[in-house]
């Protein structure tokens, strides 16, 4: 997944950042609901994904070509930190590539 989406370029690497934004929303709704967490847990988690969202957004604004490997970097390690949160952000970087792929079938 790392290749294809750090192959994304231009107003597609725009596009996935703000579909990947709106996959995080999700996500914190999912740590949030989670009743298996306990509190320390979820704001744990929550903490990581507010910074997960800064580093879209920071991703979103850069318009060189390696913008994406480092979100994906940070996205890595940020999770180290929340380990809870791999499988939701797994989830959402699947279903930002594919609506940025659906994008493009659609034009």
């Amino acid at each position: 997944m790392r290749e294809q989406i750090t192959a994304l370029n231009g107003q597609k690497s725009k596009q996935f950042c703000i579909c990947l934004w709106h996959q995080l929303t999700i996500v914190g709704r999912a740590v949030w609901a989670d009743e298996s967490l306990d509190q320390a847990a979820q704001l744990n988690a929550l903490k990581w994904l507010n910074e997960i969202q800064h580093r879209v957004w920071g991703a979103h604004a850069r318009s060189d070509q390696d913008a994406l490997g480092w979100l994906l970097d940070r996205l890595v390690s940020h999770c180290e930190h929340a380990p809870v949160l791999k499988v939701h952000i797994h989830v959402a970087l699947d279903r930002s590539l594919a609506a940025v792929v659906a994008i493009d079938e659609i034009q």
